[in-house]
């Protein structure tokens, strides 16, 4: 497919289907506006040239294009497509950095269910997918190494006969806590901010955080914790992964030091 193809496409979709989801509209209206203006050498030069390889590059430049343009026009389409979805338009690759459900929503409606119709096939979906949201499949495996290492390895069982519902303790510069409640655990990794960097960090829910943190739920009672899926991060890829990294090094082996390591503690709440 050429690139004139997958304009015309977009401009049929926006007359048949364009609205289904909130911010489609608008971002195809500019998408459209962004492919007229790319210039593809290959593209012009040679007719064998097809531009589904490059989608979901493409998609991202133009949404983060969205994001961060400051021409007039730009800043036009960015004003209706907050104006559809009711809040700014989302960094959808760098997790920590927009919020996790404005990140999904752009990802598998505005991209994914958006390009299966234009493209007329569900494959294009799985290709957004697993381009977008690289960092979250890298920060998953970093924590299903965490539930190899310490959950599997005594943290399952300490949890799993303590009476209270809170837990925590210290491994290098992370905080480690747990939290028993309605039926699932809760698992935070956290880090004091440096003073350095001004003590606080500003996310985009434009609550002030005093600490870097990343957490995951899984279901209580599973010793596989199959369900473990990310549930809020402050903070940027590397960083996460690092506090996770540090329980995972700092995990002691004997039961009788891990039981010393992981203590009741009831100030650990959902707040």
């Amino acid at each position: 497919m050429r690139k004139q193809e997958l304009i015309d496409r977009l401009k049929m979709y926006l007359l048949n289907k364009g609205n289904e989801w909130r911010g489609q509209g608008s971002f195809t209206l500019f998408l459209i506006r962004y492919l007229e203006n790319l210039r593809i050498a290959h593209d012009e030069k040679y007719d064998s040239w097809n531009i589904m390889p490059y989608l979901p590059e493409i998609m991202v430049a133009a949404f983060e294009q969205l994001r961060t343009g400051s021409d007039e026009e730009t800043v036009r389409f960015r004003k209706m497509y907050e104006g559809e979805v009711g809040h700014d338009v989302p960094n959808i690759t760098d997790i920590g950095e927009s919020d996790m459900l404005n990140q999904g929503s752009a990802v598998q409606t505005t991209l994914g269910f958006m390009l299966t119709n234009v493209l007329e096939g569900d494959w294009i979906r799985g290709e957004i997918d697993a381009y977008c949201n690289a960092q979250k499949y890298v920060l998953q495996q970093t924590f299903d190494k965490f539930l190899r290492r310490v959950y599997y390895k005594g943290l399952y069982e300490i949890i799993d006969k303590c009476k209270q519902a809170g837990m925590s303790g210290e491994y290098g510069d992370t905080c480690f806590r747990t939290l028993v409640t309605g039926g699932r655990i809760m698992f935070s990794f956290t880090r004091k901010i440096d003073q350095k960097e001004g003590g606080v960090t500003v996310t985009k829910d434009g609550i002030e955080h005093a600490e870097k943190s990343v957490s995951f739920v899984a279901e209580d009672g599973d010793p596989n914790a199959f369900s473990a899926g990310l549930q809020s991060i402050y903070c940027d890829l590397i960083t996460a992964m690092s506090l996770i990294e540090d329980v995972i090094n700092h995990w002691p082996l004997s039961p009788k030091e891990q039981k010393e390591a992981h203590k009741v503690n009831a100030k650990v709440s959902l707040g």
